[in-house]
């Protein structure tokens, strides 16, 4: 038995949205891996359409990360998105999960 292939696109946008729909049920496990990989300073927003209620199936979640002190270079800044991600998987989130992670200082924050 086939489907047609617009049924198969529902069921796959369908799924995308529902998984989407979990970023409060890893919003702790984020939290506790930034402070893990960047330490008590440091602090999590979420902003944009997720917050807003308007997530759509195309979404991703935005997250800033607000440091004292950010990294100085792209190279340090991968590591540690890495390891931030590595600590997150640990603890449950999927890899592709599409958080979309911002590091900011302050005074980008207060931009």
């Amino acid at each position: 038995m086939s489907f047609p292939r617009e049924d198969i696109a529902i069921e796959i946008q369908t799924w995308k949205l529902r998984e989407l729909l979990k970023w409060r049920d890893y919003l702790e496990i984020l939290v506790e891996a930034v402070k893990t990989v960047f330490g008590e300073g440091a602090e999590v927003y979420v902003f944009g359409s997720a917050v807003e209620g308007k997530l759509t199936v195309d979404s991703d979640v935005d997250i800033a990360i607000v440091l004292e002190e950010p990294p100085r270079t792209s190279r340090e800044k991968s590591r540690l998105l890495s390891r931030l991600w590595r600590v997150m998987e640990e603890k449950g989130v999927p890899w592709w999960y599409p958080f979309e992670i911002h590091l900011l200082t302050k005074e980008e924050l207060s931009l």
